[in-house]
């Protein structure tokens, strides 16, 4: 069991985990409630520091609150591979923790964040109370399960490709449809864009900057930008 070192004032955050999709449909006056029952405990990691660790079975699972998370693996050498970068209000670690299986991955604290620790089982398994939001909280669970499983489709659709180059451009493609835009910033840094890719940070830099002089993208930083000329 994860050992809870900060609690934290839990009415700061009520009105922004409204905004959760495992809390849609739910009022906010509701929502003290929802979290007392689900035991919710708050938490803040610092950079770099490990939330949940790969090996290691838990009985919670969390929602990212402020800061950054990645889920991340590493390989026998040590390699380190980027599996997702969690976004804010999203929840993590819930299919490993509620099917009670050790964790394949590790997530870390990509900078100081803070989360909301609950208990999975109280998720999916009705309290003895028989919450009118229960059965809501469930069907949430759901659309966040499949959710993932969107994502991580997208991103075998990246690895599945043989070049650099066209990871890049399959990944690049599939945020600007996210975010509905030509221009768009991505999460990562280009050390973190190569490991989520799993390509070596110099020949994806290489790839960015031919890219870039065919006039097919445009970058700076973590912001890009998809031109029309793409052939």
């Amino acid at each position: 069991m994860l050992e809870i070192q900060q609690k934290g004032n839990m009415e700061k955050y009520i009105g922004l985990l409204k905004k959760s999709v495992l809390f849609d449909g739910i009022k906010e006056e509701e929502l003290s409630a929802l979290v007392h029952c689900l035991n919710g405990k708050i938490k803040t990691f610092e950079s770099g520091e490990t939330i949940f660790h790969e090996g290691t079975k838990y009985s919670v699972c969390a929602i990212l609150l402020d800061g950054k998370a990645q889920m991340v693996q590493y390989d026998y050498m040590g390699n380190r591979s980027i599996l997702s970068e969690i976004e804010p209000l999203q929840l993590f670690g819930e299919s490993y923790s509620i099917n009670n299986c050790e964790f394949p991955i590790s997530i870390e604290a990509s900078t100081q964040s803070t989360i909301l620790l609950i208990n999975s089982k109280n998720i999916s398994t009705p309290c003895t109370q028989s919450c009118k939001f229960h059965i809501l909280l469930i069907n949430n669970l759901l659309k966040i399960l499949s959710t993932n499983n969107m994502k991580l489709n997208t991103k075998l659709q990246c690895l599945s490709k043989r070049t650099t180059r066209e990871k890049l451009l399959s990944y690049l493609s599939s945020q600007s449809q996210k975010h509905k835009s030509a221009e768009f910033e991505i999460p990562f840094d280009r050390q973190s864009l190569a490991d989520y890719l799993c390509v070596e940070r110099s020949a994806m830099s290489v790839e960015i900057s031919k890219l870039c002089k065919d006039k097919i993208i445009e970058a700076r930083k973590n912001k890009f930008k998809l031109l029309q000329n793409k052939t």
